[in-house]
């Protein structure tokens, strides 16, 4: 039998260790959805040219999350050799400046082939995109360009262009002469399509759709890339169009359907939403099989939508690629420095895509005694695996050794490579300022 005193003391220790255990809880914030227009990086509608998000002006229009450029291999090396990169990193600079993503194309070809003089010289002739001296002079251009923009984080994707007109891989049956210039053999298509793939190792990559031409879309498409089609709303007749006969028979014939898991689907009108309007096509229908096909980005060529199809035309755009909510998030409301923090997350990507471009999950804290003090702590989450639908993260982050012992306000954000500076916004509430979402206080013991 314990005496008083020991009775006393029990009860004491009991009530201390109470004590202690009641001041860590979870905290559980449940943020709430929001259903405004996000401009993010690398997802949306697709501006083209010179035209950017600044010079947007007053255009009914969305602004744009992805800057689309096609350049000529002579605007790219004028000198063999010279690859003349201020071309694309004057426009990647301006897609930074609007809040946009490169998206790039090389062309050889309008109705024409449009080649580098030396190329010429060099003894590329008809009919060019078998002749070994193309192949191996563009493989050339390829790798410069692999070698400067692999991994740019403000490259969302590349088209594995290069091959007919305007980089569509096909070519015009009825050109004046369709002996000059005949598209690649098999053997000698999958070169350049592997000179891609060898050049961008982490830059997605994104094949054009073919239908007369089905080797190169399926290759492509089996070794990782997303697809491209530039004739997305065309429904100009009853037998033969794009979104009812093309498309569909590419796709089925190259076992297309998931390719959006592993790179972007990217689209672009045929003419715009105006002519569209103007010849009564089913707006309703095209817009959905977008979203069917998992686009992440479409092209109107920035022009005016319809008033009266604005609305809807807003409402798809927030469905177009990633956005994500987060629905829950959780954590110790206090925690010892050599412990760390247990936190628990769901996510919810509302979006038909991924985000296919690596980008940090990181947790800020900030002292709540001194704001400039803040701390950046990396979680270890692939949000590139966030596809449609729910996400669980379980994770634990380290507490930095530097912190002292207090209270501290507790922030989330997907960041840019600096792991400074949100990058992505968030179809939450409870943004500040800097781009960061708040989720709480937290406090950190020695």
């Amino acid at each position: 039998m314990l005496s008083v005193g020991r009775k006393y003391l029990v009860i004491c220790l009991l009530g201390l260790f109470a004590a202690c255990t009641s001041r860590t809880e979870t905290v559980v914030v449940r943020p709430v959805e929001i259903d405004s227009f996000l401009l993010n990086p690398g997802r949306g509608f697709t501006s083209t040219g010179s035209l950017f998000n600044e010079n947007m002006g007053t255009r009914q229009h969305p602004l744009c999350g992805v800057s689309q450029q096609r350049y000529y291999w002579e605007q790219l090396e004028p000198r063999e050799g010279e690859i003349d990169f201020s071309v694309i990193d004057s426009a990647i600079a301006k897609a930074v400046r609007s809040g946009q993503q490169l998206n790039f194309r090389v062309m050889c070809q309008n109705e024409d082939m449009v080649l580098p003089k030396w190329v010429i010289a060099a003894g590329v002739k008809s009919p060019y995109y078998d002749n070994p001296v193309f192949i191996e002079k563009h493989i050339n251009l390829i790798k410069a360009l692999g070698a400067h923009y692999d991994g740019n984080p403000d490259v969302c994707f590349v088209d594995i262009g290069s091959i007919g007109q305007w980089g569509e891989w096909h070519i015009d049956p009825e050109a004046p002469d369709p002996s000059k210039i005949v598209f690649p053999n098999d053997e000698n298509a999958k070169k350049i399509i592997d000179a891609y793939f060898q050049s961008f190792k982490k830059t997605p990559l994104a094949a054009l759709i073919s239908f007369k031409q089905p080797f190169g879309f399926a290759y492509a498409t089996s070794r990782g890339a997303g697809w491209r089609a530039d004739c997305w709303g065309d429904m100009d007749s009853l037998g033969w169009n794009h979104m009812k006969g093309v498309y569909p028979q590419a796709i089925e014939g190259a076992n297309a359907h998931d390719s959006w898991k592993n790179g972007p689907i990217a689209l672009e009108t045929c003419w715009t939403m105006d002519e569209w309007h103007k010849r009564g096509w089913d707006i309703d229908y095209i817009l959905s099989k977008a979203l069917e096909w998992h686009a992440t980005s479409v092209n109107n060529g920035g022009q005016d939508i319809p008033a009266e199809w604005y609305d809807k035309v807003k409402a798809f755009e927030k469905k177009l690629g990633y956005r994500f909510v987060l629905r829950e998030f959780s954590y110790p409301s206090v925690v010892k420095k050599e412990t760390g923090a247990k936190l628990h997350m769901l996510w919810e990507n509302v979006g038909v895509a991924p985000l296919y471009n690596g980008h940090p999950l990181v947790i800020r804290l900030i002292s709540a005694i001194d704001s400039t003090s803040s701390y950046f702590i990396p979680t270890d989450a692939d949000v590139k695996k966030w596809l449609p639908g729910n996400t669980e993260v379980n994770t634990i982050i380290p507490v930095p050794a530097e912190l002292t012992a207090g209270k501290y306000k507790l922030e989330i954000g997907i960041v840019a490579h600096d792991m400074t500076k949100p990058a992505i916004q968030l179809a939450i509430a409870g943004k500040t300022p800097e781009g960061w979402y708040q989720m709480g206080q937290i406090e950190i013991e020695d």
